[in-house]
């Protein structure tokens, strides 16, 4: 299976190649794919291109931690330093809510 490498044709003779990710996956963002052929003349054809998006759709993961008992008028410390988002992707923001 080939490998690809950023900026490096790899060429084969099967009009379909598969991009292998089980082993490296591709980081989430915007990938740009070329293809130009040759044919039998050995001419080559204007390059044809496509954007692949790889989303992130792995959900992050809240962890909030704080004092079981405080006493009254005390102030209330929370902390969600523990949450985090699979690899690889980072926590922005932290939404906190008073539930009653």
């Amino acid at each position: 299976m080939p490998v690809f490498e950023i900026n490096t044709p790899i060429e084969t003779d099967d009009p379909i190649i598969l991009v292998e990710v089980k082993d490296k996956p591709l980081a989430p963002g915007r990938y740009r794919f070329r293809l130009v052929v040759r044919d039998n003349d050995d001419l080559l054809s204007d390059p044809s291109e496509v954007d692949v998006i790889v989303r992130d759709d792995r959900r992050p993961t809240a962890v909030l931690e704080a004092p079981r008992e405080v006493l009254f008028g005390q102030d209330i410390e929370l902390s969600g330093r523990k949450s985090s988002d699979p690899d690889p992707g980072k926590v922005v923001k932290y939404i906190w809510t008073l539930m009653g």
